[in-house]
């Protein structure tokens, strides 16, 4: 005498969960590059409003890196922009000065948990399906 029973339902729960990798890394990039570039109006806003350093604000910008280790932005002054070198100087202050304009760090920690929201809401909606 033998047992059977159905496994559909779990082959295809384990079909969407290795499917789901692919879906979430695609969404995944949107919601990343959507957080870099909120980030990144922060900055240009709290740098354009420093009377000393507002020439500083047009260097803002961000790059999307790709790797097997997963999706990264890369978001801050391009020293290679118009004022982008003097960055340091108005965050952090110097001998003459500066350190006036908000540590990056606080763009950064107002963006991340709505990232961590929809990325959570991704992985949910991917395991659904």
């Amino acid at each position: 005498m033998g047992v059977d029973f159905d496994s559909s339902e779990l082959r295809a729960f384990a079909t969407d969960l290795g499917n789901a990798p692919m879906k979430v890394a695609v969404e995944a990039r949107a919601v990343i590059e959507k957080g870099a570039l909120n980030i990144k109006r922060q900055l240009t806003s709290e740098m354009g409003a420093s009377s000393s350093f507002k020439g500083v604000a047009s260097s803002m910008s961000y790059d999307m890196v790709l790797s097997a280790d997963g999706i990264e932005a890369q978001i801050g002054p391009d020293k290679d922009k118009g004022g982008g070198a003097l960055a340091n100087i108005a965050y952090f202050g110097g001998s003459r000065g500066g350190g006036t304009v908000p540590d990056p760090q606080g763009a950064l920690d107002a963006e991340v948990p709505s990232v961590e929201k929809f990325i959570g809401d991704l992985l949910e909606k991917a395991l659904d399906s």
